[in-house]
């Protein structure tokens, strides 16, 4: 079942026998047969060997913004926050170190509610402010994206949940074009949620776990839906390019050079061939950290889109939106304006 978006269950507890040091009782089982830790660590070893059978593992769960890949998200805590606190309970620690990992969640902007969606993110710096205050900077680096397994839970005090790392993604859903069947969740919270780029087997791969049969008819049809992407995605280019431009030209950016250091983040942008990573990477740039302020908020909408083509759609309306906001207008369209309120 997929997790219910904003709720953290405790796992129930378990009874454990104190260990001292010079104890023999460390090792004991409830038997005496002496082969208890050996036990445990064979389940551990089989949890182990099926969660990379799914591609899942388990990690600690953060929750504060809808980041993106090649985002970086600098935090400042006060020198009296030793737990790191963020939002929804969740902290990263007074432990927290470079190159700690986490699954970070952002939230719905209206509701609040946590999504179930994210990405990984890796602690890249921790270091002390020059102010002399005593607070801390924690700079985290979005990786890849992901999306939670199941119900998170708490396990010491700490937010938890197996997470599924997003590799492919599928080109459109896969319920026979009713791409607008909100009742239809097979992708947006089953197995083929989106993730890094229309991969060339992610259709197979998506037909074998669902069970569609792969004719000739669908394999045909996954190839079409998948150069129609491509094109989607190979369009975006030049809108890009006229939204930089607005943007410098306007004089929107709040500190010089700040487009040429947000795509010193992001990178790139990906080629038309991998459309996913094209979308992620048009709603990292128009809504950037730090932020510009000249675009809506699309990326809890891109992180929980259904599938390429909806990745797609959400930057592609996020950028046209910005650039109509973007461009000079002329008296005469504010005087047209008035005159049709």
């Amino acid at each position: 079942a997929p997790p219910r978006p904003g709720t953290l269950r405790r796992r129930p507890s378990r009874r454990r026998s104190r260990v001292r040091a010079g104890s023999d009782a460390s090792d004991a089982s409830p038997d005496d047969s002496g082969d208890f830790s050996l036990r445990a660590l064979a389940r551990r070893v089989e949890q182990i060997k099926r969660d990379e059978a799914r591609g899942t593992t388990t990690m600690p769960v953060i929750v504060l913004d809808a980041t993106l890949p090649g985002q970086r998200l600098g935090l400042r805590f006060d020198k009296k926050d030793t737990r790191r606190a963020l939002n929804a309970g969740t902290a990263l620690g007074p432990l927290a170190e470079v190159g700690d990992v986490f699954a970070m969640l952002g939230q719905a902007p209206r509701s609040g509610q946590v999504l179930p969606f994210g990405v990984e993110v890796a602690v890249s710096a921790v270091r002390d402010f020059p102010d002399g205050s005593g607070d801390v900077e924690v700079e985290l680096l979005g990786r890849r994206r992901v999306r939670i397994e199941g119900q998170p839970f708490d396990e010491n005090g700490v937010a938890m949940a197996r997470v599924a790392f997003m590799d492919f993604a599928p080109d459109a859903p896969m319920n026979g074009g009713a791409e607008d069947d909100d009742d239809d969740e097979s992708v947006l919270l089953g197995e083929h949620d989106a993730v890094k780029g229309a991969h060339p087997v992610a259709a197979t791969r998506s037909g074998r776990r669902s069970g569609i049969a792969e004719d000739s008819d669908s394999i045909q049809q996954s190839a079409l839906v998948s150069e129609e992407n491509a094109r989607a995605a190979a369009a975006l280019a030049p809108l890009v390019s006229e939204w930089k431009t607005l943007v410098r030209e306007g004089g929107h950016e709040r500190r010089k050079g700040q487009l040429e250091l947000i795509e010193s983040h992001i990178g790139p942008m990906p080629p038309s061939g991998e459309p996913a990573r094209v979308a992620a990477w048009v709603a990292a740039l128009i809504n950037p950290i730090p932020a510009l302020g000249v675009a809506y908020e699309i990326r809890p909408a891109l992180l929980m889109a259904r599938d390429t083509k909806g990745m797609l759609r959400v930057a592609r309306d996020g950028i046209v939106t910005s650039i109509e906001r973007l461009r000079p207008r002329d008296a005469n369209s504010v005087e047209n304006d008035e005159t049709n309120t």
